[in-house]
């Protein structure tokens, strides 16, 4: 009886245990006019193994725009895992200057650090837990 407790234990964490440590919604740093985007992270629909994040909402100091013209787009995509903690290889788009960069990530004690990079040149955001 014990064996059949542990198993069905087990069975019940394991969805729980598919699930990267960076799945959810977070919000990115305001811009100037103090709008920001929240970005649902997860699994990439193409590749399970690497990490995407698709443009949830747009909210302004006014409220949600939902005429935003980006809900929907990938804002990150291919992470590659690099631990429990860290992401590599991706590519990250940047809807301000409307250009992609190579992209990482990694979880801190203040929220999840996403910077690109082109050349040597990097510029680096750290979104907080939206949920």
């Amino acid at each position: 009886m014990r064996a059949t407790i542990l198993a069905g234990l087990a069975a019940l964490a394991a969805p729980a245990a598919l699930a990267g440590p960076a799945d959810g919604t977070w919000r990115t740093e305001a811009n100037a006019d103090g709008a920001y985007l929240e970005v649902g992270i997860g699994p990439c629909a193409d590749d399970p193994a690497r990490t995407c994040g698709e443009i949830l909402r747009a909210i302004t100091p006014e409220g949600p725009r939902p005429d935003y013209p980006h809900i929907g787009r990938l804002i990150i995509a291919d992470m590659v895992p690099q631990g429990e903690a860290a992401w590599e290889d991706g590519t990250i788009w940047a809807p301000d200057d409307d250009k992609t960069y190579d992209s990482t990530m990694a979880l801190t004690p203040a929220g999840l650090t996403v910077e690109g990079c082109v050349l040597v040149f990097c510029r680096a955001q750290v979104w907080t837990r939206a949920e």
